[in-house]
């Protein structure tokens, strides 16, 4: 005798007289008995054809005409339930043995066409729901939701570019809409997200180009003009520098020596952007084309030529971040001079050692060349760091702007307002009746779940702009580490 039966039974229309129905038998470790009832029809031939012999199927009928109770004795496992104001079960076979309902049996009514349409119905604590939402959604052919596999590897030259990434990223979102379609038969809630997500990519672009369709000359020489002014707020930073910044006293040759070798690559970097202005119609034009694949394209190639305009601080950048880096090294390892310690690259550890004068005389010599010039290249490296970092964060937003746009929610966001069932997902369990002389009767409905979740559930395999970690990023400044 199981201690609890629980029959999970659809919500028949009242149109429906004299309902024949057809379930699962499932017993749980705990010995609980669940009869999940997945299929019913108002034509007899459901318990009328030739029977499979499995133990766990159970076959039944739910109407008024107890009659009906003859057919109890052609199957091992059978139920009965008679229609009145409120559902009585009025016989139910186990194994072929009678059961009490009164005293150990649950019955859950559930909205059938609701789990069956459901596609937002996660991981539940109620291992029997989601077996009966699988047993529903398998008859009629729904497709689980599977990993996607690129067909290839990202490569990694790929990542000096974020045109080349996004055209990349792109060409796996094709790919896995054009699979899951084809497995699945349909277009699911995540392919329309996206579906409708790239068509307003594609309108966003399309308005942005027609605000921008002027003289293709009259932008190259706006675009000149700005570039040339970032030149020569540049010059003017680095002859700011060469001079008395913010009252500091620096070492006025080495502070020299480093701003006209800054200003040679400036100037270097300048004649190239003049030149290839000349060519500037050329990339507008490519820009123009490029722009009807939609604004997320737009976008990355804007990434792309900010980081080639911006080319030359970058240098700086690496030149001063290197030479920073050389000098704290020198003076950590002058430090373990000064203690009798140096460091053993075999061990990877910090061992004692005695030195001479001569050695001692020479490490304070370089300590303080060192030490003094320090002011003068932290100086420089201090402001083409924040340069840097200004530059990845303007990145990192524009990925994200990327990543916001082909994961825009509206697909979702419309079906939530129309109460669909296709996004219901949140289990609300009310009790109908709990009379003590008949089973408990349960009722599950299905709610729409919250517009976070669903756009969480539904989101498209878009990959993730990489988060910056600021604690790393610090340290590495701290030291000289150069940053990616």
């Amino acid at each position: 005798m199981p201690n609890t039966i629980r029959i999970l039974l659809p919500i028949i229309p009242d149109s429906f007289k004299d309902v024949y129905f057809k379930g699962i038998i499932s017993v749980s470790d705990d010995h609980t008995v669940t009869v999940y009832i997945t299929k019913y029809t108002t034509d007899i031939t459901l318990i009328s054809e030739k029977q499979i012999k499995w133990d766990n199927i159970i076959y039944g009928y739910c109407g008024n005409d107890l009659s009906k109770n003859v057919l109890a004795s052609r199957f091992p496992n059978f139920l009965l339930i008679q229609r009145n104001k409120m559902l009585t079960i009025n016989r139910l076979i186990l194994n072929g043995k009678k059961i009490d309902p009164k005293s150990s049996c649950i019955l859950m009514l559930y909205e059938y066409d609701s789990i069956k349409d459901s596609q937002a119905i996660g991981d539940t604590t109620d291992d029997y729901f989601m077996k009966l939402v699988q047993l529903i959604q398998d008859e009629h052919g729904v497709s689980k939701r599977s990993e996607f596999t690129p067909k290839s590897n990202k490569l990694h030259w790929l990542s000096a570019s974020m045109f080349l990434q996004h055209v990349y990223n792109y060409w796996i979102l094709i790919d896995w809409l054009k699979c899951s379609i084809t497995r699945g038969k349909k277009i699911s809630v995540k392919q329309g997200n996206l579906i409708v997500a790239i068509a307003m990519d594609i309108i966003i672009g399309y308005l942005i180009l027609q605000l921008l369709s002027q003289d293709k000359k009259e932008i190259s020489v706006l675009l000149m003009g700005i570039l040339e002014k970032l030149i020569n707020s540049l010059y003017s930073l680095l002859k700011w520098l060469m001079g008395a910044p913010v009252g500091l006293k620096l070492n006025n040759a080495f502070n020299k020596m480093l701003g006209k070798y800054f200003s040679y690559h400036v100037q270097l970097w300048w004649i190239f952007l003049d030149v290839s202005g000349e060519k500037l119609d050329v990339i507008l034009h490519i820009y123009h084309y490029i722009g009807y694949l939609g604004f997320t394209f737009q976008t990355a190639l804007i990434s792309d030529l900010i980081c080639i305009a911006t080319f030359h601080s970058y240098c700086i950048y690496v030149y001063a971040a290197r030479l920073f880096n050389i000098q704290i090294s020198g003076l950590i390892a002058l430090l373990r001079l000064f203690v009798g310690r140096k460091y053993n690259p075999l061990r990877g550890g910090i061992d004692s050692c005695e030195y001479t004068n001569q050695e001692l005389f020479v490490g304070t010599v370089a300590f303080t060349i060192l030490l003094l010039l320090l002011p003068t290249t932290a100086l420089y490296y201090i402001v083409f760091t924040l340069f840097r970092v200004l530059s990845l964060v303007v990145q990192y937003l524009l990925a994200k702007l990327i990543y916001m746009v082909q994961t825009l929610p509206l697909y979702v966001v419309s079906l939530w307002l129309t109460s669909s069932p296709k996004v219901t997902g949140n289990i609300l369990i009310e009790v109908i009746n709990q009379e003590s002389n008949s089973p408990l009767i349960l009722r599950i409905k299905l709610l729409n779940k919250s517009i976070p979740q669903l756009v969480k559930i539904f989101q498209p395999p878009v990959e993730v702009p990489k988060q910056v970690e600021w604690t790393n990023l610090l340290s590495n400044v701290l030291v000289g580490k150069q940053i990616v």
